[in-house]
């Protein structure tokens, strides 16, 4: 868990006077800190009871150009004095007392308090950075300077994440930033091997942010790509230099296409050169943090940069044999939600400090939890608002299992059961159960792009054969045309004398491909247009007693009727129900059942 740091603590202690509470109160909240707090918070006071006063435009100008030379000067390792690191304890609150002073002193004292709670949409931003730097001017240790960059940095990320809560993207000011800090902090560390506590906080925080970032592709503006793949680069080697492993440094171009997650065995082809659960040609090399303990043969899981070179694996944990895949979610209405967790289906799911959340929660919002699993417990790895049709005339999210045509090791288009679905950088590819190639059986999970092509979310290589012919489709009933069905955004056509379903209801649909037409074989109601919303579950069945299957996620009580497919242990499934439909012993009842795999997927892998 990270560790709040006195420099967040005095944030939130500024924000909170800024709005209006009393010292007294902060310095409650945090008596271990009240000493150092007290004589900053009464500052903090006396200025936000200041009047605004305009300041005369010279010297405005003037003040804000020492500003910008103070921190070139900082930027280029230029300095004017020198202190004892005896005095670094005692400075470090100075200097943010001077600081206030100063923009107390030019005028902007009211605009730099009111900066610091701004994020990077907001024109107050650049004030907020600007104090920032200021701060840094009388820290003349480096070590509390690397800290206090660190601290910086660690603000950078809690900005970010804010911004896509609140359903924003993330603009190129804050990637610039936070890029800013980290390259300090790391030029500074980089002569001090002695600060073995910072070089330790630098390495974790790298981690933490390259794993956020990795995710927030989808999230970044379109004219800040390129600010992106210089920050990820950099917090990348940061963390190779670390480990001791900087021979080669990752490029930003490396990353100019995107980021994949590759789950899947690894075989070598060549030095550096190997073939992951289908993909061909990817480098993994002294860039590929984790790469010292990979033995061919082995299943893990890759973080796969897309660039100008192809393929190159940024970083990989091993997979046990045994364990089941990961990637158990569920998705459904908010019952209950607080800062510690959040309750689906009467299950209640705790957050970490690296749970992502991509929405401001309350209860009643459909969301999807990506799950993950430690000794401790399942716990939600990241929240997404639930991508459902909310009118007939949407799709929504696709289920779609067919055979894979032809190789997709290098092709950003995949035909997958005669269709062809786009990889992005928002894909994730689940490969353990089998190599994505040819003929191998693939279930992807899509949704349709503003100009109509199928773009793919995840695509799970299943422990399955089947008729290449032969899909399932599960997808919302949208309309009927002369001669067919739509389906799911997909055209359907239906056996003579079908049971015409209600438009709006979800459908579990078995079909044939015949001369490029999905024909359909048979179907089964899930949802109909004015059920109760449904729970949706994915996991992996732990063990079979009776009818109830236990997965990841808990207990599901099935019934033959309900169940699509041989129900083993080791399987993997889809699991919709109705919270309401537990029974007296608190198990949750499927309303419908997929099974994906023929056998078990733990014994896959091994």
């Amino acid at each position: 868990m990270r560790l709040r740091s006195f420099r967040a603590v005095l944030d939130e202690c500024l924000a909170a006077v800024q709005r209006g509470d009393s010292v007294a109160e902060c310095l409650r909240r945090y008596p271990k800190q009240a000493d150092r707090l007290r004589p900053l918070l009464t500052l903090a006071e006396r200025v936000r009871r200041t009047p605004i006063v305009a300041p005369r435009p010279w010297a405005q100008s003037t003040a804000w150009e020492l500003v910008r030379q103070r921190a070139a000067d900082l930027r280029s390792g230029r300095r004017r004095f020198h202190v004892s690191l005896n005095y670094g304890a005692w400075l470090r609150p100075a200097a943010v007392a001077l600081s206030l002073v100063l923009a107390l002193m030019t005028g902007a004292g009211a605009t730099a308090f009111a900066a610091q709670s701004s994020l990077p949409d907001s024109p107050l931003y650049r004030v907020k950075l600007a104090t920032e730097d200021v701060r840094l001017w009388f820290v003349f240790d480096e070590s509390h300077e690397a800290e206090i960059l660190l601290d910086q940095s660690d603000e950078r990320i809690d900005e970010i994440t804010t911004m896509v809560r609140q359903g924003k993207q993330v603009p190129d000011n804050v990637l610039s930033a936070l890029k800013d800090r980290n390259e300090r902090a790391a030029g500074i560390l980089a002569g001090r091997p002695q600060e073995t506590e910072l070089r330790t906080r630098i390495l974790y925080q790298a981690e933490s942010q390259e794993k956020l970032l990795i995710a927030l592709w989808p999230d970044v503006e379109e004219s800040a790509r390129r600010e992106y793949t210089e920050t990820v680069a950099v917090i990348h080697n940061t963390r190779l230099s670390g480990a001791g492993a900087l021979v080669s440094a990752l490029r930003p171009e490396e990353l100019s296409g995107g980021v994949l997650s590759i789950s899947g065995q690894a075989q070598q082809i060549s030095p550096g050169v190997w073939r992951v659960g289908g993909f061909e040609d990817v480098t993994i090399d002294e860039r590929t943090i984790g790469s010292r303990e990979l033995q061919p043969g082995a299943t893990a899981e890759f973080v796969v940069a897309r660039g100008s070179s192809g393929l190159v694996a940024l970083s990989l944990s091993k997979v046990q044999a045994s364990a089941p895949p990961s990637g158990a979610l569920v998705s459904g209405a908010v019952e209950e939600v607080s800062q510690d967790g959040v309750r689906i289906a009467g299950q209640w799911f705790p957050f970490t400090p690296d749970t992502l959340l991509k929405l401001d929660l309350k209860q009643g919002q459909r969301v999807e939890i990506t799950l993950d699993s430690t000794a401790n417990g399942v716990f939600a790895a990241s929240v997404t608002p639930a991508q459902t049709a909310a009118s007939p005339e949407e799709t929504g999210v696709i289920s779609y299992e067919g055979t894979i045509q032809g190789s997709v090791s290098k092709a950003n288009e995949w035909n997958i059961g005669g269709l062809p679905f786009f990889i992005t950088a928002n894909t994730e590819v689940d490969a353990r159960a089998g190599d994505a190639v040819d003929g191998a059986r693939a279930l992807v999970e899509a949704s349709f792009s503003q100009g109509g092509d199928l773009l793919a979310q995840r695509v799970t290589v299943l422990a399955a054969t089947g008729d290449p012919e032969s899909v399932n489709l599960v997808g919302v009933f949208q309309a009927t045309r002369p001669g067919g069905w739509i389906i799911g955004g997909l055209p359907v056509e239906p056996q003579r004398n079908a049971q015409l379903p209600e438009v709006g209801s979800l459908l579990a649909v078995e079909a044939e491909r015949l001369d490029n037409v999905l024909v359909l074989t048979q179907f089964t109601v899930i949802q109909g247009p004015q059920d109760a919303e449904l729970i949706k579950m994915r996991g992996t069945i732990g063990s079979i007693s009776n009818n109830t299957w236990n997965l990841e996620i808990g207990p599901v009580r099935v019934s033959s009727a309900t169940v699509s497919g041989k129900p083993i242990q080791g399987a993997r499934v889809i699991v919709w129900g109705d919270k309401g439909d537990k029974g007296d012993d608190g198990v949750f009842q499927a309303v419908y059942a997929q099974v994906l795999d023929e056998r078990s997927v733990s014994s896959a892998t091994q």
